[in-house]
């Protein structure tokens, strides 16, 4: 990296809405001049920090045009006199030339005077605009043909919801489980992780089929890893925290509504379930229903006048509830409670699915215990603001699969969309990680904070994205031009609109570790202490403590 940065044009037209326009100087090579690079305009008395948005061919006459010269020798001679190429940026913020430690970059509210030298971003550019890296301004990657850290404030990330979008193969996983680590490494928030795809817990398999180390592997005892599938063969070996264990009575019609499509539920039987609560109680209509035997539904049609046809097909649709394993009617052990415990102790959680992963599990299991976290915190919040103390620390909630949560049809109903909307006042947010955010209600991704976007192909899911933002045009044209493991960062926690390659996993692997892990720590301390006992005992005397 040079520490002057290099002048690569002049500004020579433009305005502050539809961007600048700078003509390329005739010694740099227009095929090294990328969109989505960082680029700076030094005016008279300020820098204005821009992003390059289109790379143009220009000609002074049109007749060159229609007789394109025919050698090497001509088109030298035609170059930057006929004909040359044009630079379209668009201004972000803007700082004085010689700014003070508390002079921080602004949104732009002017243009350049006419001819202002345009160069390249420099190192000392993007340290001035995205802070030095640090526990909570962590480097999240490097600007796009740059070796210099972006970095994601982490404080400002924490106060509203958030997003992760990109296609599968994009790098979006890998991404979010820096996110993670680094929320969790600072103590900023609490997090709470619906693990879909068992990607965020112990460890997840890359591109390469090579299993990458894992939130609980590099933050140990930080993390706690709860499992609805206790015979999952990956916990032979490495024992999950905790087995979900939820009673029929923590499931409410709500929640069952949500995943009426998973269920094959009807209005009707809607209207069925809840006239079995009101006749049952709502803690105590879906053990006894599931109980009875179909011999006694003739008595149930009579003294609730509900249709029998319609009480057959919900028996079936919910009998699909008892092939869940972690949905019982007696529980050893409550996780929602134990869940609450934790969170308001400040430990973090990940949810894995392991083999049942499919979206009726995920969905029961997610709005189960985000509607009591809903009500804890805003509970919680409340009693703070009357005692006149700080609320509850931040609860980052992270959900796969946001659409599923978040569609037009449902978002107005369910305890994510409330959160999206207006918990932010409760320090309350999400995280959301969705390849398909087309899907998702427009309100709620016009309230979401900051987004990370990765490749997504489809073009109403780059409209999606965009709901809500400014430069969209600008934006659109970035986001069409991203390669795998390339991001574009935008909105609260980031100063400005940014292009990045993703930080490398190992060297975030490395920086994030506390040790092994304790779950390793513990293989290797009863590995240690059977070595011992065989050398006193002999193999066949070992006993397991």
């Amino acid at each position: 990296m040079k520490d002057k940065a290099q002048e690569i044009g002049k500004l020579i037209a433009g305005s502050l809405l539809s961007g600048l326009e700078a003509k390329l100087n005739e010694d740099i090579n227009v095929e090294g001049i990328s969109v989505g690079r960082l680029i700076v305009v030094d005016g008279r008395e300020n820098k204005f920090f821009c992003l390059l948005k289109d790379v143009s061919l220009e000609a002074t006459n049109e007749d060159i045009l229609l007789n394109p010269p025919s050698g090497d020798f001509a088109r030298q001679v035609h170059a930057g006199v006929n004909t040359f190429y044009k630079l379209s940026v668009q201004p972000m913020l803007i700082t004085a030339q010689n700014p003070t430690d508390l002079d921080r970059p602004r949104p732009s509210t002017t243009v350049p005077p006419h001819f202002s030298p345009v160069c390249e971003a420099s190192a000392e550019d993007v340290s001035l605009i995205f802070g030095a890296p640090g526990i909570t301004n962590p480097e999240i990657g490097s600007p796009i043909f740059m070796e210099v850290p972006v970095c994601l404030n982490l404080e400002r990330f924490c106060k509203r919801s958030n997003a992760i979008f990109g296609k599968s193969g994009s790098g979006k996983s890998v991404l979010a489980r820096m996110v993670l680590g680094y929320l969790i490494k600072s103590d900023m928030a609490i997090n709470l992780v619906f693990d879909m795809h068992n990607e965020y817990g112990w460890s997840a398999t890359n591109e390469g089929g090579i299993d990458d180390p894992s939130l609980k592997q590099l933050l140990g005892s930080k993390v706690a890893i709860f499992t609805v599938d206790s015979n999952s063969p990956l916990y032979r070996k490495i024992r999950a925290d905790y087995d979900v264990q939820i009673p029929y009575g923590a499931v409410e019609i709500a929640d069952l509504e949500l995943a009426a499509g998973e269920l094959g539920l009807t209005q009707a039987g809607i209207e069925t379930m809840y006239r079995l609560a009101d006749k049952w109680g709502e803690d105590k209509w879906l053990a006894k229903f599931l109980d009875m035997d179909t011999d006694e539904f003739p008595q149930v049609v009579e003294d609730l006048k509900v249709n029998e046809q319609a009480l057959n097909k919900l028996r079936r649709c919910l009998d699909r509830l008892k092939k869940l394993p972690f949905i019982r009617k007696e529980v050893a052990d409550d996780t929602v409670n134990r869940i609450m415990d934790f969170i308001q102790d400040g430990k973090h959680i990940v949810f894995q699915f392991g083999r049942y992963n499919s979206m009726l599990a995920y969905i029961l299991v997610a709005n189960i215990l985000t509607r009591r976290l809903h009500k804890l915190y805003v509970d919680k919040t409340d009693s703070a603001r009357a005692d006149g103390v700080d609320g509850p620390k931040p609860l980052v909630v992270t959900i796969e699969e946001a659409h599923k949560f978040l569609d037009p049809q449902v978002a107005r109903q369910t305890t994510f969309g409330t959160i999206a909307r207006e918990m932010r006042k409760y320090n309350m947010v999400l995280l959301l990680i969705d390849q398909r955010p087309s899907g998702i209600d427009d309100e709620v991704l016009s309230q979401v904070g900051t987004r990370i976007i990765g490749d997504l192909g489809d073009e109403r899911d780059i409209n999606a994205v965009l709901t809500g933002l400014p430069n969209q045009g600008t934006l659109k044209v970035l986001i069409n031009n991203l390669e795998p493991r390339q991001f574009l960062l935008t909105g609260f926690a980031l100063p400005m609109p940014v292009v990045i390659d993703a930080k490398d996993y190992g060297k975030f692997c490395s920086e994030i570790s506390l040790g092994s892990g304790i779950i390793l720590d513990e293989i290797e301390r009863r590995k240690t202490v059977d070595e011992l006992k065989a050398q006193v005992y002999g193999d066949d005397q070992i006993i397991f403590d």
